[in-house]
């Protein structure tokens, strides 16, 4: 990507006394670059025009690797807990993201939005991106040549400005990046698109190529929409109170580094002992002993790890020895392995993950290390699900507006007429066995409960029930039989339930 700049440790920095790096767009450019990198496991590499300067600036070792990087796992654990799962394009009722709306009309236009955005699959990248840079948005496009309002995503080095208000609402965004120029497909130029409101409802929308008017859409380098709102949406992973957001790693980025940089040279002092310096004796650098297999280091990627180290003395007597370092690898092991609980202590994903994968722990110790890892990702639903609702009532305001969704409009969007949210769904699948155990228990409690002379019906009342359910189990009692009614069971029932 083209305007990066050369790294430095500032672009890292989330200082809310000085956040001029941290906004900088080219050094966010250089930071998204970096965040990524670790996803695939490349941060080290020389293909990046940074990698250099990135470890000499924490005074790594040149040849440190993504052994240990758990930025892939974190990345692919945030876009299956947000918003990972099948939609239900037909009603929007059910699935991942259920629509709670007052009118069933809303829930369907949302539904088509999603047909149309190609959601099923666009939404997981939308989590992905957010979770791994920390930052990431959604724009509503309005494709009168298709006749289709659709949802696309936009990637935040392509973010050169977002102004916001202080509800979160965009009030003006820059977008910047490098295309093909539509007459030469060979040249690139630099791709500009502005908007901003205008008078009254209006939103002004222009383009730029290289700095200079340039009609991408075919038309005109400016035109007006009567929107009355900006038709963007940007999310912030996790929101520090800076116009830009933390990265799911960010807070892991030094132990990271230094988890990788030791057990680089474990590894590399490994491969060294196996493949030992020798010191010889009775031979000298002018006739030095020739070692077959090669005849040049043309052909080594990397000849500082396959150098083998050879000593000369000149001693009467002939031989060779390997010289051997003393290296306590079991310490040094288990140095790496504290560095790595501690990144499990950051990260409750992780360790829940962990004990998950070994399948011999209880479900009780799950269940609680499951909690403090649902607590976590509720907390950041709450962001990208603010976030998609607002971008859902633009795009169906505008779809309505051009005539593709009867009962719309933009006045249905100033009206707060498309008002929904998304609803309350678990964080983790819960088996019937999980069910079976959580019912077995609740009424064990409740026996417990009415032993210690707690009556039931107030006991169903604390755990959320609804009074009709309890009148019901009140009159089947009364009848003789204690036994809930059919259907009945020990989770509330929701108050959004019969919508």
């Amino acid at each position: 990507m083209t305007g990066l700049r050369a790294f430095r440790e500032a672009f890292l920095s989330a200082d809310v006394q000085d956040p001029d790096d941290w906004q900088d767009f080219s050094g966010r450019q250089t930071r998204y670059a970096l965040l990524w990198s670790l996803y695939e496991n490349t941060a080290y590499r020389s293909i990046h025009s940074w990698a250099t300067a990135y470890k000499s600036t924490f005074g790594l070792y040149k040849y440190a690797r993504n052994l240990y990087n758990p930025a892939y796992r974190l990345g692919e654990f945030w876009k299956a807990q947000l918003w990972g799962g099948t939609l239900d394009l037909d009603t929007a009722r059910a699935g991942v993201l259920p629509i709670v709306a007052r009118y069933d009309p809303v829930r369907k236009a949302i539904a088509q939005i999603w047909r149309w955005s190609n959601w099923t699959i666009k939404k997981d990248v939308c989590t992905l991106w957010g979770s791994v840079l920390g930052d990431v948005a959604i724009k509503v496009i309005d494709d009168t040549d298709r006749n289709k309002t659709y949802l696309e995503l936009v990637h935040p080095a392509t973010l050169a400005d977002v102004q916001l208000d202080p509800f979160g609402n965009v009030k003006a965004y820059t977008i910047q990046e490098q295309r093909s120029h539509p007459l030469n497909a060979s040249q690139e130029v630099t791709y500009t698109e502005t908007a901003e409101r205008g008078a009254g409802e209006e939103v002004i929308f222009r383009t730029y190529m290289n700095g200079q008017p340039w009609p991408w859409n075919g038309a005109a380098a400016e035109w007006v929409e009567p929107y009355g709102f900006i038709p963007l949406v940007l999310i912030q992973h996790n929101n520090v109170g800076l116009d830009w957001g933390w990265s799911e790693l960010h807070p892991a980025l030094s132990k990271i580094r230094e988890v990788d940089d030791l057990a680089s040279l474990l590894t590399d002092q490994i491969r060294i002992t196996v493949r030992a310096p020798w010191l010889f004796t009775g031979a000298d650098k002018a006739h030095p002993i020739q070692v077959a297999g090669r005849d040049s280091t043309d052909d080594i990627p990397e000849p500082g790890r396959e150098e083998m180290l050879i000593l000369y003395a000149k001693d009467p007597q002939a031989k060779a020895q390997a010289l051997i370092a003393d290296l306590d690898i079991a310490g040094a092991l288990a140095h790496i392995e504290a560095l790595l609980r501690e990144l499990e202590r950051d990260y409750p994903e992780m360790r829940f993950d962990n004990l998950r994968l070994t399948g011999t722990v209880s479900g009780r110790t799950l269940q609680v290390a499951r909690q403090p890892v649902e607590t976590k990702v509720l907390q950041r639903r709450a962001a990208y699900d603010d976030a998609l609702v607002r971008a859902q009532n633009m795009a169906v305001a505008i779809a309505g507006y051009r005539g593709q969704l009867d009962g719309f409009g933009l006045s249905s969007y100033a009206a707060g007429q498309l008002d929904h949210s998304i609803g309350a769904r678990p964080v983790f699948d819960v088996t019937q066995t999980d069910r079976d155990e959580e019912e077995a228990a609740f009424w064990a409690n409740a026996k417990v409960a009415q032993e210690a002379g707690l009556p039931l019906e107030i006991y169903l009342r604390r755990h959320g029930w609804h009074e009709h359910t309890v009148q019901a189990i009140k009159r089947a009692r009364a009848l003789g039989d204690a036994a809930p009614p059919a259907g009945s069971s020990g989770e509330p029932q929701s108050k959004e339930s019969g919508q």
